[in-house]
């Protein structure tokens, strides 16, 4: 097992480890069957949630999880060459950056935190419960929101996500950022573990938030700079006739399959001007933390089969056993 699911262990959602089966119901369907209170005010861009049972909550945070790994996992499956145009690498890029961004929401919510669109049933349902509570000072409306879980407590905390730092891919690099940011002075602070694993696992999260802000992205969306550079703008000479830039070479196509081993041996620095491949090596790091959380969860659920079971685990089964046959 990786130090890094060690390390991490300790910032797991509590007894989101002990959630079991096979779960459908998201974020989303569990505010829209209002089981929760308001024990203070309601505010347009900030809000606390309060259960009395936690139970419904990590049943929804685990039906995220398993919806936003699988996507992950099949994202990463289609970054592969195609043998009637091997340098063509433009959807190696593309999906390998579509496995990070699904990756980091789910690795975000086994941490207890999540980015949300609060949709507009999502709200009408807020704003009915807050009101009945004369809790009601302002009404929640649509948007992107963060919320963190607070288990002692029994809260949810939610803020609206500033909109003003362009589309919702830039947003969520930069609440992403902004988490693990955070997480790599908590493990490094952390007195459980062996401290010697801990520093190097802040030293590689905080790796990852300096490629995050790579070439001139203080807000960590420089994975999507990329992306929408060859997705739109047809840079890096990733499409016909890859003219632009060197070929890209069994080392990057090779990058993006590591996500399967320990992240821990991925490479995140000393790239120097070959974007392409720190580029890969970030996206295969983000997926690989949430294979190993992933991993190391499921094998600590106490009541029946895990979540995981059913969501990543499952898919990752699936295809191991086609490409047996």
């Amino acid at each position: 097992m990786s130090i890094l699911a060690s390390a991490l262990r300790p910032f797991w959602a509590p007894s989101l480890n002990d959630v079991s089966g096979n779960l459908s119901k998201g974020l989303g369907a569990w505010l829209a069957e209002e089981n929760y209170q308001f024990h203070s005010a309601v505010k347009s861009k900030v809000f606390t949630i309060h259960i009395t049972d936690a139970e419904p909550f990590l049943y929804a945070l685990a039906a995220d999880i398993n919806r936003t790994a699988t996507a992950a996992f099949e994202s990463i499956s289609h970054a592969t060459k195609n043998k009637m145009l091997p340098k063509s690498t433009a959807w190696i890029l593309i999906m390998s950056y579509y496995g990070a961004f699904f990756a980091a929401h789910a690795v975000l919510r086994m941490l207890g935190v999540g980015f949300i669109n609060l949709e507009h049933p999502h709200a009408q349902s807020i704003n009915k419960i807050a009101r009945l509570y004369g809790q009601s000072q302002e009404d929640v409306g649509t948007g992107n929101f963060g919320c963190t879980y607070v288990a002692a407590k029994r809260e949810i905390h939610w803020h609206l996500i500033d909109s003003s730092t362009g589309g919702v891919h830039e947003r969520f690099w930069k609440f992403f950022k902004k988490n693990i940011d955070d997480l790599a002075t908590q493990v490094l602070q952390n007195k459980g573990g062996i401290a010697a694993d801990n520093q190097q696992v802040s030293s590689k999260l905080s790796d990852l938030v300096d490629n995050l802000c790579y070439d001139s992205c203080p807000h960590g969306n420089w994975l999507s700079v990329v992306r929408n550079r060859v997705n739109y703008k047809h840079h890096f000479g990733a499409w016909y006739p890859y003219a632009a830039q060197k070929p890209f070479g069994t080392v990057e196509e090779r990058l993006s399959k590591n996500w399967a081993e320990d992240p821990m041996t991925i490479n995140l620095s000393s790239h120097g001007d070959r974007n392409l491949r720190r580029f890969q090596e970030t996206c295969s790091f983000i997926l690989g933390c949430c294979r190993v959380l992933a991993s190391d969860m499921a094998t600590r659920c106490s009541t029946g089969k895990s979540f995981h079971t059913y969501g990543w685990l499952a898919l990752s089964r699936l295809v191991e056993q086609r490409r047996e046959s």
